[in-house]
């Protein structure tokens, strides 16, 4: 936007919209939440700065409701560089939120980096420990930074968070990239574009679940047709009787008064031998004989 050097974006007024294209959808309504809590002036700054963010305390008490509308003197401050990359510029945040506690609970008797401003950072980022807010491998190295909790943005924690993009336009084109790979990864709202990739990419996993649920659903049944077939065909045998086309080659049966061994399967007639007299026989595939004993090959 037009100005000097040093512009600041103010948010005042319709923070969900605002904060939108900056901070991880996930973690918007914690923030949001967050904000409800202070009367907190909240700027994004698009000066370049080794500075990734800093904090001020309110210049004077607000003494009417009117002062927190219009005086930005009675409100705590947090500023923020704007072209951060979204989960730097969140971690930041919260960095900074954790000073605006401990001014609040100590006022400026305790060091801006001490023992106190750990233990509020410590006790303010677990609800955003999250794989739906940070990558697994972003959070894996935030929880070593904690064992020490460095008042710099370290260099592990930095290439971290740089390898989905250094600043905000390089992490927009990594995460359209993967989008179209059908990857998805944490980030704040990208665009209609982006929008449409992702309807894409949950159609296409619906569907998927959708067939694998089919398959299962089939494989099922067929494991239950088997299982009733093999129920059918003990019941058959149990009573010594059964339709002579669903049996077995070499099961041996009883018809006419004579056993046979069966030789060959076919229809309509199957291929039988005399047990006795070693001559072979054909009958009717749809007779029913006396099963004797089921020969196991």
């Amino acid at each position: 936007m037009p100005g000097p050097k040093h512009t600041s974006i103010r948010i005042e007024r319709d923070l969900d919209a605002a904060l939108k294209p900056f901070i991880i959808s996930a973690a918007l309504p914690k923030i949001l939440a967050l904000l409800q809590q202070d009367a907190v002036r909240l700027a994004f700054s698009t000066r370049k700065s080794r500075v990734l963010g800093y904090y001020c305390p309110p210049k004077h008490k607000a003494r009417s409701e009117a002062d927190y509308l219009h005086g930005f003197d009675s409100l705590h401050t947090i500023s923020l560089q704007v072209d951060l990359n979204p989960y730097a510029l969140l971690f930041v945040l919260i960095h900074e939120w954790a000073h605006l506690i401990t001014r609040k609970e100590y006022g400026n008797e305790v060091y801006p980096h001490g023992r106190e401003w750990k233990e509020n950072f410590k006790r303010l980022f677990p609800p955003f420990h999250s794989t739906s807010i940070f990558p697994a491998d972003i959070l894996h190295v935030i929880d070593e930074y904690f064992m020490k909790t460095s008042p710099y943005f370290e260099s592990r924690l930095e290439d971290a968070c740089h390898r989905y993009g250094k600043d905000r336009k390089a992490f927009f084109k990594t995460y359209m990239n993967l989008l179209r790979q059908g990857i998805v990864i944490p980030a704040p709202y990208m665009g209609i574009q982006a929008e449409y990739l992702l309807q894409k990419i949950k159609q296409q996993k619906t569907e998927q679940a959708e067939i694998k649920e089919s398959q299962r659903i089939a494989s099922m049944l067929q494991e239950l047709q088997e299982e009733k077939k093999l129920q059918h065909a003990e019941t058959v045998l149990s009573r010594g009787m059964a339709i002579v086309g669903e049996l077995p080659v070499h099961t041996m049966i009883r018809a006419d008064g004579k056993e046979f061994l069966i030789l060959e399967q076919g229809k309509p007639l199957i291929r039988l031998q005399d047990l006795h007299s070693r001559q072979e026989a054909r009958i009717h595939y749809l007779l029913q004989v006396e099963v004797i004993e089921r020969q196991v090959m």
